[in-house]
């Protein structure tokens, strides 16, 4: 895009009062960036008298390049907003013609997020605005947000600042270690030569290990250069967060772990809940291994249909926990997409993370 281009942003709320007043509030918190001839944005509330309703949203939100989808039980509960406006914006996100970023209002369900793959969420870290105190935080983390991505659209050096703001900080991590090692040599150094010689000949065998000492401190040091400096650089991770569920204690008898379910048509419904799975594959690897053979929500207790390996990890490579058998039940954790089939395959390969029902599951 063009560098003089300002970004149109379209909001996608539901009808909810609640969500239109954290909506307007949203946009106050957004006015800098449209005074400054950044964005310009629209809304439902903008069209005028006498204008059919249906029409001005599509053709606004099709010349959109973003579009801010106010995540809350009322939005994923409106069939509009869900089937229609949400399904469009993301057929334009994968065309990249647009960049779909979701603003979490209020605490839902998690199963929305499959809907949504690969997609920017705000307020940072998934949490609610609610659940910020004061709320005007968690505007100004969305705006920062938002403005990184209007930026990215319009300046064609903005990978490069960014990659340079990252080589800045590497810079000076390691200066700082640098600067720290040097005083620590210098103050044993001017200590060993200027202590008496009586004194420096009895401890001379303790000082021999000088060099083996600082090798430590600068490794020490390194490592935890290494440990610190993906949240320091803010480098995106391309690995899911941890949501509520994956994040509770497991009893070590019952563990929790990720299993092949099936594949779905990703050019009829896409990935929404209730999906079903694609159940006459060409390869009997890739059946349903679920019973019922749809895409279920998290919470959702399941059968096991065919004998499925229970994985550590969501990747191929991951280590082999278990096997679950024909006839056991599973709760569902969680669904995510894995893997498309083939490179012009239509279909899309699903993973989820699954522990073992265990006798308190409800039948």
């Amino acid at each position: 895009m063009p560098a003089t281009k300002i970004v149109k942003v379209f909001y996608c709320c539901s009808d909810s009062a609640q969500d239109e007043e954290m909506r307007q509030k949203l946009e106050n918190h957004l006015s800098i960036l449209k005074r400054q001839a950044v964005i310009t944005n629209w809304h439902k509330g903008m069209i005028s008298p006498g204008k059919e309703w249906e029409s001005e949203i599509d053709t606004n939100l099709k010349t959109a390049d973003i579009i801010l989808v106010l995540i809350s039980s009322e939005f994923t509960a409106s069939d509009y907003h869900w089937d229609v406006l949400v399904k469009q914006a993301m057929k334009q996100h994968k065309a990249r013609t647009s960049r779909v970023i979701t603003i979490l209002l209020r605490p839902v369900d998690n199963s929305w997020k499959v809907v949504f793959p690969n997609v920017k969420v705000l307020p940072k870290g998934e949490r609610p605005i609610t659940e910020w105190r004061p709320y005007d935080k968690a505007f100004a983390n969305i705006a920062t947000g938002i403005r990184e991505v209007a930026e990215e659209l319009t300046d064609s050096t903005f990978l490069i600042k960014k990659i340079l703001g990252w080589i800045r900080a590497i810079v000076i991590l390691i200066a700082k270690a640098t600067g720290n090692t040097f005083i620590y040599v210098a103050r044993v150094t001017f200590s060993y030569l200027f202590r008496p010689s009586r004194f420096r000949r009895r401890n001379r065998v303790s000082k021999i290990p000088i060099g083996l000492l600082l090798i430590i401190v600068v490794g020490g040091m390194f490592m935890l250069f290494i440990s610190q400096s993906s949240d320091i650089l803010e480098i995106p991770s391309l690995a899911p967060k941890p949501t509520s569920n994956s994040r509770k204690t497991v009893n070590p008898g019952n563990p929790t772990g990720w299993i092949w379910i099936g594949m779905v048509n990703n050019t009829s419904d896409g990935l929404s809940v209730g999906t079903e799975l694609v159940l006459k594959p060409s390869n009997p690897k890739e059946f349903p291994r679920i019973e019922p053979p749809v895409i279920p929500s998290p919470g959702t207790i399941v059968t096991v249909k065919y004998q499925v390996n229970l994985m550590k990890e969501k990747s191929l490579s991951g280590k082999i926990i278990l096997k679950f058998k024909k006839g056991e039940k599973l709760v569902i954790l969680k669904v995510e997409p894995f893997s498309k089939v083939a490179k012009n395959s239509p279909y899309i390969k699903l993973k989820a993370q699954v522990r073992k029902c265990n006798s308190t599951c409800k039948k």
